[in-house]
């Protein structure tokens, strides 16, 4: 589970880095974006146990 983490958070990094660029709003769009990703993943988790 821990490497799908990463692997998502890495992906939505790069989505982050290329869409925003220099802004000085990337970092909380990651942020939020990483958040929304996670609660998600959590939720499929618990789904299938």
């Amino acid at each position: 589970m821990l490497i799908l983490v990463w692997f998502v958070v890495c992906i939505i990094f790069a989505f982050v880095q290329f869409i925003a660029g220099d802004t000085g709003h990337a970092l909380e769009v990651f942020a939020l974006i990483s958040a929304i990703a996670l609660f998600f993943l959590s939720r499929i988790k618990d789904k299938i146990k």
